[in-house]
């Protein structure tokens, strides 16, 4: 495993993204959110080739509609899941076009059962969660050489470049 700098991505490099680098964005955090952007205007501008899935897609827009939840309805982190059950019609109120528009700056790969299959060997090499071991997978099997994200998780997986956010100082 090699870890760098994401702000230091090459111009022309095909890279998958994670969650964690989407989330930081929309959320406008204020640690990472800063180098995130300027990632992700990079990929909007095409001088970087951003590769995806619709894991990421869909923990994205879960946690976007989590912490809205969180900020707007006051409702403790861990009773959200249960507040969300309880009174469907919140998911109305959340406006997802902010990552509706984000996610069009990608490819988004699709998941096969030979991706799945190649997952299943993944969780067992690299001790991946099933979410991770989907997304290794695909950038395994379509020759992705790196994946920005600040999840350790990757770090293991040979040959894989991972390119992490840098702190706003």
């Amino acid at each position: 495993m090699e870890s760098k700098v994401l702000d230091n991505a090459p111009d022309g490099i095909s890279i998958f993204v994670d969650t964690n680098i989407l989330i930081y964005h929309l959320l406008e955090d204020e640690i990472y959110g800063a180098s995130c952007r300027s990632f992700l205007r990079r990929a909007e501008e095409k001088s970087i080739r951003a590769f995806t899935s619709p894991v990421v897609i869909s923990e994205t827009l879960f946690l976007y509609l989590r912490f809205w939840v969180i900020a707007n309805k006051k409702i403790a982190p861990k009773k959200v899941l249960d507040y969300i059950k309880r009174h469907r019609g919140v998911i109305k109120e959340v406006d997802f076009q902010k990552p509706q528009t984000l996610f069009t700056i990608f490819k988004v790969f699709s998941i096969s059962n030979v991706i799945l299959k190649a997952s299943y060997d993944m969780v067992k090499r690299y001790n991946l969660l099933p979410n991770d071991a989907i997304n290794a997978a695909l950038v395994r099997r379509y020759a992705i050489p790196a994946i920005a994200t600040r999840d350790d998780d990757f770090d293991d997986i040979d040959g894989l470049v991972i390119f992490k956010p840098q702190a706003s100082s």
